[in-house]
């Protein structure tokens, strides 16, 4: 895998490459007239030769013309390099093309030199070709590594600010999926990992993805062995190079949030193994090397080591195990009456505790500690062994939890005051939902002091108001489904959060549709599917609490009309849908509005849209239903019919009657095609979806036959294909299952003869799930599997040349 990626950096670091990627990065420069004069580390060095060189003057200085500038915004950390760069006359050295220069990088800190060099890109854009080139030359650095600096550089992986105006490429929205699995420090920096959307890196008001090199999404914790930051995916352990790339060491295994209660621990000897869903023990030592052996225990949630580092402690459910590091032989320990959670030496005790989900006891003597907690169950424990530590308990259950300080008294544990947490103002959901969940991984002291994440977000403890506060900004969970233009808004639905919208000309704010407030909490859920008619929005809702769906009903001025209910089912559990849960995926509206819902009681719905707000009864009416309803968003109008596709042993087009939904023709598809979704393009129908690769068929009316479009074998399946208004172009979108970074973007427009790779211009490589345009076709945007939504000037697309 490595080569391969190597490879294809090579390719793309050629010098008509750079020009390129230059040429569309309007956030470094208008265009490439005379830039030798007018690139903004040239304008900003004449400011700063005119003003007096105290920091303050200089920061002003850099920060209005940075501002002013109809494209360019450095931030604070930007600015104070370049600060510093003009003090040194680094900055002036560049300008006047001594690139000699750079050979005192080589004083500098790794990360000091990653901060200098993307600085300087965003500086001097027309020097980029000339500062890759004579670090090349002079062995500083090699082309994978530039190509990650530089790729950091660009605006396209920064969430849009106030203070820019429309870049060509824009990330738009939030984290977007999972849960947040760890935080840690890391040479005086933050990060933080998801179940779902990879490592994100802390920035003091922002996150940004740090996902180069990751081989899954799927990031069971991170950690710090050895002075190198690991990442544990759920398949295996990488390690981040160069502090820019993550890289594989050779551990694979199988690691899951939430089941890997306590994921790693390190020795004394500065040997560090892991927890495994396997029968397997997976160690590196501190030169590096890496260690498996088998296990006769099925699978272990938590380790731990204690004072020798020849043996290390092990759980599962309610037994604990002492294994042998030497030839992975173990002995049973103990067997506690409930389940281990953790197991933890707090400062000031003698001996480690055991944390089980009713009780603490002493993890040599396994006898009971006297721990007054209020006869509620413990979910995790917060540690911190600093001098003046304070320690936390969470109490609850997985969807309702407290904190408290945990204090170590001479003969037990008691719990001291209710800690409060005070959460973002700027998250949609944080105006109807605030509670935590259960804190998951092991937290511990992050930068002085404790920061935890759960299900929803990421938490700091602050010391002097002894509260929590929430830093998620923009990496808290909100996972999209779909997306909708309409209105000069974009309308999103989401997993766990309902309907949201966002005025187009006003990124990242966003408006609650539904749910609204806390009131509206029983119909809280899940939303699958956005669409608009004349007079109104239409979004499906799933909701946690009832096993029957919903349809929302809203005006264009992001009011709540009403809701009704889709279907009467009795379990949301239906051993005939997708993943075991019924859900209504996708609307089509007509006259009348279709839903289908996927499992044996699930169907095709149809409801009369209603601008009702005292709206009693619900219209909806199943007019169509097979043995396992296998839709997942395969729903769509044509001109004269309502067409879904079932995945099962059919493998059927069905075609309804547009008015009533009744069945006119049945037509089969290839042998053993799963069709995703369906998109109607110019009069044809595509299906989208799998044939042991993602593969995209043109449906061909006049004899009832199919045509391959594209196919993609590096993805699982093609999830989503638009094309702009205005014809110009053509995107399509696939995913891989599990986490597997072979997500696949590709374009097709009117200057080229086929498919090209745009992949490179997301924020990471998980592909693609829906993708719409603006009227105009002057923007795309497109909503990642993992992460958020991307948008791009369609201009920069149409005389794109691929990745």
């Amino acid at each position: 895998m490595k080569v391969q990626s190597s490879a294809i950096l090579i390719k793309l670091l050629t010098i008509s490459f750079f020009i390129f990627l230059l040429s569309i990065s309007k956030g470094y420069s208008k265009s490439f007239q005379d830039e030798s004069k007018h690139q903004l580390g040239d304008r900003l060095l004449s400011t700063l030769l005119a003003n007096e060189a105290h920091s303050h003057a200089l920061t002003d200085a850099i920060a209005s013309l940075s501002k002013s500038d109809d494209i360019i915004y450095l931030n604070d950390m930007q600015i104070k390099t370049t600060i510093e760069l003009y003090k040194n006359g680094f900055l002036e050295a560049i300008s006047d093309s001594k690139y000699k220069r750079l050979l005192s990088l080589e004083e500098r800190s790794p990360s000091k030199r990653i901060e200098i060099l993307q600085t300087l890109f965003i500086l001097f854009p027309s020097s980029t070709q000339a500062i890759i080139s004579y670090l090349i030359k002079n062995n500083l650095y090699d082309k994978e590594t530039l190509f990650s600096i530089f790729f950091k550089s660009k605006p396209d992986l920064s969430v849009a600010s106030e203070n820019t105006t429309e870049p060509d490429i824009m990330r738009i929205g939030w984290g977007g999926g999972g849960a947040f699995s760890s935080i840690v420090e890391y040479k005086n920096e933050v990060y933080a990992s998801s179940d779902v959307t990879g490592v994100w890196k802390y920035y003091g008001d922002s996150w940004q993805p740090f996902v180069k090199g990751l081989t899954n999404y799927n990031i069971t914790g991170l950690l710090v062995h050895n002075d190198t930051l690991l990442a544990v995916t759920k398949k295996q352990v990488l390690e981040l190079i160069n502090e820019v790339m993550w890289s594989p060491v050779g551990l694979k295994l199988n690691t899951y949030r939430s089941t890997t209660l306590q994921l790693f621990s390190t020795s004394q000897a500065g040997t560090t193994c892991f927890a495994a869903l396997e029968a397997q023990l997976g160690c590196i030592d501190i030169s590096g090397d890496v260690t498996k052996k088998p296990l006769s225990i099925d699978k272990l949630k938590g380790v731990y080591f204690d004072e020798s580092p020849d043996y290390i402690y092990g759980y599962n459910g309610t037994n604990l195990y002492r294994i042998n590091l030497l030839d992975g032989s173990h002995r049973l320990e103990h067997t506690f009456k409930e389940n281990i959670l953790r197991i933890a030496r707090i400062s000031g005790n003698a001996n480690a505790f055991v944390f089980t989900t009713k009780g603490v006891y002493d993890l040599n003597s396994h006898v009971p500690i006297n721990a007054d907690l209020a006869n509620k169950n413990i979910v995790n424990v917060f540690i911190d062994n600093r001098l003046d530590n304070k320690n936390f308990i969470a109490l609850g259950s997985t969807w309702n939890v407290s904190l408290y300080e945990l204090i170590v008294e001479p003969f037990g544990l008691s719990l001291g005051s209710k800690v409060s947490v005070n959460y973002g103002t700027s998250l949609p959901y944080r105006k109807w939902r605030k509670s935590i969940t259960k804190p998951i991984g092991m937290p511990s002291a992050v930068k002085g002091s404790i920061w935890f994440s759960d299900y929803w977000g990421i938490y700091q403890h602050d010391r002097k108001s002894g509260n929590f506060y929430e830093k998620s900004y923009n990496a808290s969970n909100f996972v999209g489904t779909d997306i909708h233009i309409d209105n000069e808004k974009l309308y999103i639905a989401s997993m766990d959060n309902g309907l949201v919208s966002m005025e187009l000309n006003q990124p990242n704010q966003f408006i609650n549709i539904f749910p609204r407030t806390s009131g509206d909490w029983l119909l809280a859920g899940h939303s699958w599917s956005v669409e608009t008619n004349d007079e109104a929005v239409f979004a499906t809702l799933s909701p946690w609490n009832l096993p029957q769906d919903y349809l929302i009903t809203a005006d264009k001025n992001n009011n709540f009309i009403n809701v009704q209910r889709i279907d009467s089912s009795q379990s949301r559990n239906d051993s005939g849908s997708f993943w075991g849960q019924s859900y209504s995926r996708k609307i089509s509206i007509s006259e009348n509005i279709y839903v289908y819902k996927d499992g044996d009681n699930g169907g095709l719905y149809k409801l009369s849209p209603s601008l009702d707000e005292n709206i009693e009864q619900s219209t909806s009416e199943k007019v169509f239903s097979t043995n396992h309803n296998r839709v997942y968003r395969s729903l769509i109008k044509t001109d004269d019919f309502i067409v879904t596709y079932h995945i099962d042993d059919e493998e059927m087009l069905y075609f309804h009657d547009v008015d009533n939904g009744s069945l006119i023709k049945t037509v089969k598809a290839p042998s053993g095609f799963w069709a995703f979704n369906l998109e109607y393009i110019d009069g044809s129908l595509y299906l989208l979806g799998s044939l042991e690769k993602a593969v995209i068929y043109k449906f061909n009316e006049r004899d009832s036959t199919f045509t391959e479009i594209v196919n993609e074998p590096s993805s699982s399946a093609f999830l989503s294909m638009k094309q702009a208004p205005d014809h110009s172009l053509t995107i399509a979108g696939a995913v891989s299952w599990g986490g597997e970074s072979n997500g696949k973007v590709l374009l097709n427009t009117s200057q080229n003869n086929g498919w090209i790779d745009m992949t490179c211009l997301m924020a990471n490589e998980s592909g693609v799930v829906d993708i719409v345009y603006t009227d105009d076709s002057r923007f795309v945007y497109l909503l990642q599997q993992v992460g958020s939504i991307i948008r791009i000037k369609t201009s920069i697309l149409k005389y794109y040349q691929g990745c």
